[in-house]
């Protein structure tokens, strides 16, 4: 088709996120693989190490005035010299030139209890602290920060690229890590946000549990990160990706290790509580499941810590790990939508979104390409069943169906289905015809790039026809050859590559048997029973199923439930006297290859019976051209 005439199919969200690929890529084109993800993942560690940096000393970012009350504990980190007010006030009483006397707070020694008033002595000796945190102890910190985050996130890498090994990842193992790491880093920027954050508001309290930092840290959304990874990837990602987040909230936070358990239940709780994603409405019911384990973990937090367990403090407590549920499932949703288009993940939501019948390219299929959607529904009625026979995804499977033929808008009119007149392969070379009808895959994987289509449903372009040959065209070439001239078979093969997955081999199967229902005169049980079986043996002789992982029980559980729902369209009707056209003559069969040929595919041709309907070695019923 002339693309100066076709219309633009692709999205602006699609161009949008195309377009922030290229940016982001280009600079880092020029070098290797291996060297864009050492870089990478050092600034992956130096950025959630710069979010973790803290004090280290129990001192909040808000400062104590004289009169308030110590919110925690407040030991020193070292030996420090700290000038005794009292000593030195005495001391300018008889000498107002007197310098001022210091004494040394030795390392653990403990400055202030929580709940203790604070004093000028106080305020002197945590200014001290706070100097001593800042200079001396920061480069070490940062150093000894930097290698526990780096061990954490190489710890991930080396269990995503286990995993990928053991199990079936929708993405790469280096996009797998990317997207937990990133979750990871955005749950770390929730972090310290919210310690700033219940800090700030700890500050303004003034007396317990209103100025307890801990409480208002319940309500952080420690549990973001796992719920994201559990709906885009798998639950054991997403608890990688919990021990993670809830190891840096024990660093990030006061109450070291009692934060770290909080923020490890409530990761729990978000992959207990999520089940299969098919609505916006799971992320929600989620949430609210983690916000009641949250208010729970935070009661045994607070008794554990041995506060005192006031009417106030259940009720704040109770409240702030509410909202921290709340707050995990609005952060999650929004974070979906995002990693869906920048990842190409899909999930049931997104798949029911591209089976919308108004996205302009289904929409220019069902006016352009009539035949062909038609044919795109039916079989995807019969994949989807399939699917559920052996526990697959029917849901990827069916809208996978609808985008398998796109190829063909590129010329509607080159495809037997979508013909109403006479057939243009007939007046061009088998080899031109073979390349029109070979190339809508190529066309097909160039229009879902351009649409920016999930590689998950791109995948089902290509391997629904696998390698085969189109061997109505290759024996029609063959037979005009001048002098013996020899003929390029692979001019008249699908370029591959064969059915990766259990979906797309099925689509395969699907594809080649509704096309030969179709094509018998008479579809009662027995016959469609004998095609299919006939069209499933082709398949697998020709090896076109060698690169998935279908058992041959399941292909025995594919076959019945093909045979079942094609059993169920073309069930029996009766006749109505004078509605009926007539029979055809006796006889008046379609001329027939010899019954030994099975090379040969005449898609829409009429039979009677299953053996007469020509099936190739690949399986092929139609060649997509072949005139009715």
């Amino acid at each position: 088709m002339n693309s100066r005439r076709r219309p633009n199919l692709a999205t602006p969200l699609a161009a949008a996120r195309r377009a922030a690929l290229r940016a982001v890529a280009r600079p880092f084109k020029w070098l290797r693989p291996t060297t864009q993800f050492l870089l990478a993942f050092a600034l992956l560690s130096l950025v959630t190490t710069l979010l973790l940096a803290r004090l280290h000393s129990p001192l909040p970012a808000g400062v104590y005035a004289e009169g308030d009350v110590a919110r925690t504990d407040i030991v020193s980190p070292s030996d420090l010299p700290v000038e005794d007010v009292q000593a030195t006030q005495a001391a300018r009483a008889l000498y107002p030139n007197a310098p001022p006397i210091f004494a040394n707070l030795k390392r653990n020694q403990i400055v202030a209890r929580e709940g203790d008033p604070v004093t000028k002595q106080m305020l002197v000796q945590f200014e001290a602290i706070r100097a001593y945190s800042q200079s001396k102890r920061r480069p070490q910190h940062f150093i000894g920060l930097f290698v526990i985050v780096v061990a954490l996130y190489w710890g991930a890498w080396k269990f995503i690229e286990h995993r990928s090994q053991v199990s079936a990842l929708s993405l790469s193992k280096g996009r797998a890590f990317t997207l937990v790491a990133s979750a990871i880093l955005v749950q770390t920027v929730l972090m310290r946000v919210g310690a700033v954050i219940a800090d700030s508001i700890a500050a303004q309290g003034g007396r317990a549990p209103w100025n307890d930092e801990m409480i208002w840290g319940f309500a952080i959304p420690f549990a973001s990160a796992t719920l994201l990874v559990a709906l885009l990837m798998d639950v054991h990602l997403a608890l990688t990706a919990g021990i993670i987040g809830a190891l840096f909230a024990g660093l990030l936070l006061p109450n070291n290790i009692l934060m770290a358990c909080y923020a490890m239940v409530s990761s729990s709780a978000a992959i207990y509580g999520i089940s299969r994603y098919r609505e916006r409405q799971s992320v929600t019911l989620a949430g609210l499941f983690v916000g009641v384990v949250n208010s729970v973990t935070a009661i045994a937090v607070i008794l554990t810590a041995q506060q005192p367990l006031t009417f106030g403090t259940i009720m704040l407590s109770l409240g702030c790990g509410i909202i921290g549920g709340i707050l995990t499932t609005i952060f999650t949703a929004g974070g979906l939508p995002v990693n869906e288009s920048v990842f190409g993940i899909l999930t049931d939501v997104k798949l029911l979104e591209l089976s919308n019948a108004d996205l302009p390219v289904l929409g220019q299929l069902a006016l352009r390409a009539p035949g062909t959607n038609q044919h795109s529904h039916a079989v995807g009625q019969l994949a989807e069943e399939a699917c559920r026979a052996i526990n697959a995804n029917p849901l990827l499977a069916r809208i996978g169906a609808l985008y398998h033929d796109i190829g063909k808008l590129a010329a509607p009119d080159m495809f037997i289905e979508n013909q109403t007149g006479t057939n243009p392969h007939d007046r061009i070379r088998p080899s031109n015809s073979a390349r029109i009808i070979t190339s809508h895959v190529t066309y097909g994987l160039k229009l879902a790039n351009e649409i920016g289509l999930p590689q998950k449903i791109a995948d089902f372009i290509p391997q629904h026809h696998g390698t085969r040959t189109l061997h109505f065209f290759l024996r029609k070439a063959q037979a005009q050859a001048i002098h013996g001239e020899a003929v390029d078979e692979k001019e008249f093969r699908y370029p591959g590559p064969k059915p990766q997955f259990k979906e797309s081999a099925i689509m395969m199967l699907a594809d080649s048997c509704e096309a030969a229902a179709r094509s018998l005169a008479r579809p009662d049980p027995e016959n469609i029973r004998s095609i299919v079986g006939k069209i499933f043996d082709a398949i697998v002789s020709d090896g076109q199923l060698d690169e998935c992982d279908l058992s041959l029980r399941e292909l025995t559980a594919i076959r019945e439930s093909i045979i079942t729902s094609l059993t169920a369209i073309y069930h029996a009707r009766i006749d109505y006297p004078g509605f009926n056209p007539p029979a055809p003559p006796t006889g008046a069969l379609p001329p027939l290859l010899p019954p030994a040929d099975l090379d040969t595919e005449e898609r829409g041709l009429t039979y009677s019976r299953p053996a007469e309907v020509p099936i190739s070695k690949g399986g092929e019923v139609e060649d997509e051209a072949v005139k009715r």
